[in-house]
């Protein structure tokens, strides 16, 4: 083994340093004591129990325009997608053996590309929070409670997103080296010279290989379903949380534009969000796009392995690893709600015009109200 370059034990510090954000904030099961992990679930329990409370007592103390009521909505959606997610991972956490942690690991790696994914996203989420901190007294009290009350779940829930996109990720470079070995195999099938090739035992003895690349798309495939069991009731929260976030934050950016003297900071603000949720939301529906795009390109690639010359038992395991590539497919859902792909990215950009339309509609009304009444 050759000692590790720069880049590679950069790359591992960057993944260890992400590692230890989320088991901070509760968002993967670690090997840690028993007492640990129950004084970590109970100072978030409480920290929850605050804000509800919190809420509870502010909104019945004051009365509240459309603005404050989507900033209460959006804390109970953050506050409640992070303590379910806490919940879950706390409970498996009890429940599980320390050494049968059931979850797929990524950090142990030290791919550059797979660091530099984590470090391109979560600079700008340094940056909106930069902005959010240093501007906080310019803010309402209103506004200054909303951030000071969503900002670890809000941060949680990018983390687990971004924790989701690395598993994704590694789990789709081993699916490319499958696809490479396979297309090998396919070359070296196809290939006329020598004449030897030609003979049906000549394919016989490669049925060891073909039962291995088989094997190895079984075990690609039980990853795939593992992620699924292990982001997909998380990944259906985290989905309805960023859409209502990305609705309210283009609706807040739609007002401050109106607003005259025009206010720089909140433009910029609301455009970090934006740009945030989309960031985060694009990379998971496109990684996840790959997954299925390259479990297709194994299927047709397996079309080159059936030979005429070859016998019978080896086309059988060929047809038999076809089948298996139709009906084990590489795809990412949520709780089998909805598949991530680049449809489902589509689809909500469609959904969030519509909503935005809708709360347009209702500020001019609240506002025609208010000029009545006056």
């Amino acid at each position: 083994m050759f000692p590790p370059t720069r880049v590679q034990v950069a790359s591992r510090a960057v993944l260890k340093l992400f590692h230890l954000i989320l088991v901070a904030f509760c968002l993967r099961s670690s090997r840690l004591p028993r007492w640990i992990l129950w004084l970590r679930f109970l100072c978030w329990m409480c920290f929850f129990i605050t804000i509800w409370a919190h809420s509870i007592i502010y909104g019945h103390k004051y009365d509240c325009n459309m603005d404050c009521l989507l900033r209460h909505m959006l804390t109970f959606f953050q506050t409640v997608s992070h303590a379910i997610i806490v919940v879950c991972n706390s409970l498996q956490g009890f429940r599980v053996l320390q050494n049968q942690m059931e979850e797929v690991i990524v950090f142990e790696t030290s791919d550059p590309w797979v660091a530099f994914t984590v470090m391109a996203m979560i600079l700008p989420i340094c940056g909106v929070e930069y902005l959010v901190c240093s501007n906080a007294p310019k803010n309402s009290f209103r506004v200054r409670m909303y951030h000071l009350k969503t900002l670890p779940s809000h941060l949680a829930l990018q983390m687990k997103i971004i924790f989701f996109i690395l598993e994704v990720m590694e789990v789709n470079i081993r699916v490319r080296q499958a696809k490479h070995q396979l297309q090998i195999l396919a070359r070296e099938l196809s290939s006329r010279w020598p004449q030897c090739k030609q003979r049906p035992e000549y394919f016989d003895q490669q049925t060891y290989r073909i039962k291995a690349l088989k094997r190895r798309y079984n075990e690609l495939y039980y990853l795939f379903d593992r992620i699924n069991c292990c982001f997909g009731g998380s990944l259906l929260t985290i989905i309805i949380v960023f859409f209502a976030l990305f609705v309210c934050n283009s609706y807040w950016l739609f007002v401050d534009v109106r607003t005259r003297p025009l206010r720089i900071y909140a433009v910029l603000l609301n455009l970090g969000f934006i740009f945030n949720v989309a960031l985060q939301m694009s990379a998971a529906c496109w990684h996840c796009q790959q997954s299925y795009n390259l479990g297709r390109q194994i299927g047709c690639l397996i079309s080159k392995l059936v030979k005429p010359q070859g016998s019978k038992r080896y086309n059988d395991l060929v047809s038999e690893f076809s089948l298996q590539t139709l009906h084990q497919r590489f795809e990412v859902t949520a709780k089998d709600f909805f598949s991530l792909n680049l449809h489902l990215l589509s689809s909500m950009f469609a959904a969030v015009v519509t909503y935005l339309v809708i709360l347009i509609q209702f500020m001019f009304a609240e506002r025609n109200s208010k000029g009545n009444s006056g």
